[in-house]
């Protein structure tokens, strides 16, 4: 995934921040009218354009006034300092294991108002710490310090820690990849999250053809 600077020097940067508003403004709605202060983003597969969902859309909570915590959790793939341009690499595991507070593992990005908290270096068994005590008081932790909270998870269908992770959250953010998801990898997904009683709250689908006419590059339903 390129960088955040990438993505704001792209010839068509206005166009994908309106739509990234669009998607901030029907998510705002549906979380403020269900009570959610967080929820986590997945997607069936890997690169389909999740973390690049959950950091835009984190990007447009904060300049909207939001206190915003972005969290790695994809221990397998982590990208987001990458795409923040975070260099210290202490995060999500240093605040499960106890060695430093949440605050200690969040660094600010380029918005004042969004921090980012990286995986950390990752752990052995990433599995047993999504699984665990520790990671459910992280999340009402981070609740009551920021108004909203945004996790990015790993993809469903090779990984159970999203599955885990997924009854741990007040909500269900889902990404797709126009021509690329199959159809019946979003069906397994979605029994995966139900099986997990989770709540999904809309879903984002990437990579659909932008014409100059109408430059439709992202859709969101709830």
């Amino acid at each position: 995934m390129k960088t955040y600077r990438d993505f704001e020097q792209t010839k068509e940067i206005q166009f994908y921040k309106e739509k990234f508003h669009s998607i901030q403004t029907s998510l705002q709605f549906m979380l403020q009218k269900q009570g959610i202060r967080n929820f986590m983003v997945t997607s069936a597969n890997m690169s389909e354009g999740k973390s690049f969902t959950s950091a835009n859309i984190a990007t447009v909570f904060a300049e909207k006034g939001n206190s915003t915590l972005l969290i790695d959790a994809d221990f397998h793939r982590p990208s987001l300092r990458k795409y923040m341009q975070i260099s210290e690499n202490i995060g999500l595991i240093d605040c499960l294991t106890g060695d430093k507070t949440l605050m200690e593992c969040t660094q600010e990005t380029h918005h004042p108002n969004l921090r980012l908290m990286p995986t950390g270096i990752a752990p052995l068994n990433p599995n047993e710490w999504i699984d665990s005590l520790e990671m459910k008081q992280l999340i009402e932790e981070a609740k009551q310090q920021f108004d909203y909270v945004i996790i990015d998870a790993p993809p469903l269908l090779p990984i159970t820690d999203s599955r885990i992770l997924s009854s741990l959250c007040d909500g269900v953010l889902f990404v797709t990849f126009a021509k690329k998801t199959k159809r019946s990898d979003i069906k397994q997904a979605m029994r995966y999250l139900e099986i997990a009683d989770a709540n999904v709250i809309g879903s984002v689908v990437n990579g659909v053809a932008i014409s100059k006419s109408d430059m439709k590059g992202y859709h969101y339903k709830y």
